[in-house]
């Protein structure tokens, strides 16, 4: 056996390194009584090892696992040329989530204590993956009550069933019930998903959900098709480029994950980074806000002067947006394309804490403006009135801009793609973590967790070889 594999093979290094971790958590889920017939149990440290092995493999299915394990020499030196089956290797990935966090906690603990995380300077940044379901299998609430109804009358149905039938085929009308009540769970979950989505719709059309995977959210995926994806959020160490925070999340807008990064950041090394840089979906008032509150620096990507981030849902034309319109300091009001001038009407509160000076122009003037067609909307009401809405900006947002216009911080955030973009693209090449193998959002973050911490190990080697090169060179 030892002759399969030399003796710098990474299947060696994942052993030895795992013999230095505390498993305890995944021992204790090893239950046996004493004086009780029962059967044998995979050793977690060899589960761990397949697929930390696995993930560096390109390999995320526990099929194709279980087959690597009779043919390819690193999986049958750790395995001893008897693999565990696929079942007893997809249950392992998908349970267990306290263990998991734990083992990556203790990775991070071992890559701090040798100096490779420092925590200086660490950037955000989230990337799709495709989700394991079809984009076919989405339903209106309607239709997936329909479906829960009829899968609750086929389980009573089988269950009346199974009662007259003889023992023997007692096993397969146990898995046959088993799928049925599975089904309908996921119907239940995909329900109470809709509903929650149909609270937040603001256009009053009817929400989806998956009947496979509830959890799971159209997004614009990178090769910009719109498909069920997770948005990965990763934050990654720049000393070394070691990922430091992993979380999977069903909001596909990255604007509000800038706050829960950073108590993330706390909860798993005790401590905020001292920089952190992202880029502009990340950077909002509410981003800047938090990072000052945290104490830490932050760089990120905000649009330039008189650029607008929002998108016209009434279809106007460039010349009547909101920043064709000219603000005047010294009279505090704007002017429009047309020529008219719009006073301070009112000041309001936003949600983010930012307030909001609304400017209008008279009844007379908008009613009796030739330009009326083309600034106001199609169904719009007679007594309709253009407004403009002008950010009173806080102090930390003022002083955010002003740092980013210098040329120091433009070189930091030059630095940020070669850093953070590198993880997402190891996780979906090398670790074949293009589409989620598990359904719903734990599953799937366990799974990211797997891939993550393979790519964490992979860097730890690549840099430990690194130094034993570097005094014969």
């Amino acid at each position: 056996m030892e002759s399969l594999i030399g003796p710098e093979h990474p299947a060696r290094a994942l052993w030895e390194l795992t013999g230095e971790l505390d498993l305890t958590l995944y021992y204790n889920e090893i239950q046996a009584v004493e004086g009780v017939a029962g059967r044998s149990s995979t050793d977690p440290r060899l589960l761990i090892c397949l697929w930390l092995y696995a993930y560096s493999r390109d390999i995320s299915s526990a099929r194709e696992v279980a087959r690597e394990c009779e043919y390819e020499p690193g999986f049958q030196w750790l395995c001893g040329c008897q693999g565990p089956s696929h079942h007893v290797l997809s249950d392992f990935r998908s349970q267990n989530g306290a263990a998991l966090d734990d083992l990556f906690a203790q990775t991070l603990g071992m890559l701090s204590a040798e100096g490779l995380i420092t925590l200086e300077c660490v950037t955000q940044d989230g990337t799709k993956i495709r989700a394991n379901a079809g984009s076919n299998t989405f339903r209106r609430q309607a239709s997936l009550e329909e479906h829960l109804r009829q899968a609750e009358e086929l389980v009573r149905r089988m269950k009346e069933q199974s009662q007259e039938e003889e023992k023997t085929s007692a096993r397969k009308q146990a898995a046959r019930e088993r799928a049925l009540e599975e089904r309908a769970a996921r119907l239940k979950a995909a329900i109470a998903e809709v509903q929650k989505l149909q609270k937040r719709k603001k256009d009053g059309k009817p929400a989806q959900a998956s009947t496979t995977d509830a959890d799971a959210h159209f997004m614009h995926t990178t090769g910009g098709g719109l498909l069920p994806a997770y948005n990965a959020q990763l934050t990654t160490d720049a000393k070394h480029g070691l990922i430091v925070g992993l979380e999977v999340v069903t909001e596909a807008n990255d604007a509000a994950q800038m706050g829960p990064a950073l108590q993330r950041s706390l909860l798993q090394h005790g401590q905020y980074p001292q920089q952190i840089v992202a880029d502009g979906d990340y950077t909002n008032h509410a981003a800047v806000k938090e990072a000052a509150e945290c104490g830490v620096d932050f760089y990120g990507s905000w649009p330039p002067a008189g650029e607008s981030r929002e998108f016209d849902s009434r279809g106007r034309t460039a010349e009547f947006q909101t920043n064709a319109f000219q603000y005047n300091e010294s009279a505090d009001s704007y002017r429009c394309p047309a020529g008219q001038t719009l006073v301070l009407h009112t000041i309001q509160q936003a949600k983010n804490g930012v307030r909001y000076q609304v400017y209008r122009a008279g009844a007379e003037v908008c009613a009796a403006c030739a330009q009326r067609p083309a600034c106001a909307p199609a169904n719009a009401k007679p007594a309709w009135l253009r407004s403009v809405s002008r950010a009173l900006e806080p102090a930390v947002v003022l002083e955010f801009k002003a740092k980013m216009a210098t040329e120091q911080a433009r070189q930091i955030y030059r630095k940020r793609s070669q850093i953070a973009e590198f993880p997402h693209a190891w996780l979906k090449t090398r670790g074949g973590l293009r589409q989620f193998r598990c359904r719903g959002r734990y599953k799937v973050r366990l799974e990211a967790l797997w891939a993550g911490l393979s790519y964490n190990l992979c860097r730890w080697f690549a840099i430990r070889r690194e130094s034993l090169a570097a005094p014969t060179a």
